[in-house]
């Protein structure tokens, strides 16, 4: 058994417009292990039984959500701590509200947007590995059939006489770039001023520089 990892190519573009490629090393999943299967294999290493384990999980998550629900956090023996994480519901549009004001959010506003796991420092220290390097890369990062830059700037000018304005996900869908080398692109023709970026940092879109001017 050994920790398996690839890099994450995160493509940026520099201050002179070259293409700059930072790799990033991250684990790569091989499968998700259900607690059924953990169980057995607890029960095959100790006096425990599968059934009992699986019991007493369900008892654990029943008791851990109550408490996350007063406010308190939660410690799991020998693993970390659980605590809850906050949002505001998105509009209409799936955009998250700018909070400038206590007033603005009501309690029916808010939701629990994630679960936090803090682990503790002695389960961090059994977490050794070894590490080896995995066969296959990540498929999300490995962007195909990418246009050349100068037939990107062609399609971005298109897609902005027919519909005024594109966001980062729309350049990605129209260049097939990632979302970092799309933002960074964005941010360099910007730089280069033939676009301008408007609109609030949750919801920005690009638009063409002279349509400023008016």
């Amino acid at each position: 058994m050994a920790i398996e990892y690839d890099f994450k190519k995160l493509p940026r573009t520099s201050g002179s417009g070259e293409e700059v490629v930072r790799l990033y090393p991250q684990v790569v999943k091989s499968r998700t292990l259900s607690f059924a299967e953990l169980a057995d294999e607890i029960e095959e290493a100790t006096s425990y039984t599968a059934s009992d384990l699986v019991g007493m999980m369900k008892a654990v998550a029943q008791f851990a959500a109550m408490h996350l629900n007063a406010s308190e956090h939660v410690e799991l023996e020998g693993l970390g701590t659980l605590s809850l994480g906050i949002a505001c519901d998105k509009d209409d549009e799936g955009h998250a509200p700018v909070i400038t004001s206590p007033r603005q959010v009501k309690p029916h506003h808010l939701h629990v947007s994630r679960v936090i796991f803090d682990a503790k420092p002695v389960f961090m220290k059994k977490l050794t590995g070894p590490f080896v390097r995995a066969k296959m890369q990540f498929p999300a990062n490995v962007e195909k059939d990418v246009p050349a830059p100068a037939e990107r700037r062609a399609l971005l000018m298109e897609h902005l006489a027919e519909r005024g304005h594109i966001s980062i996900s729309a350049y990605m869908r129209l260049t097939r770039l990632t979302r970092h080398h799309a933002a960074d692109e964005l941010k360099a023709l910007a730089a280069e001023g033939l676009i301008k970026r408007c609109g609030t940092s949750t919801h920005s879109v690009y638009i063409k520089a002279y349509e400023t001017r008016r």
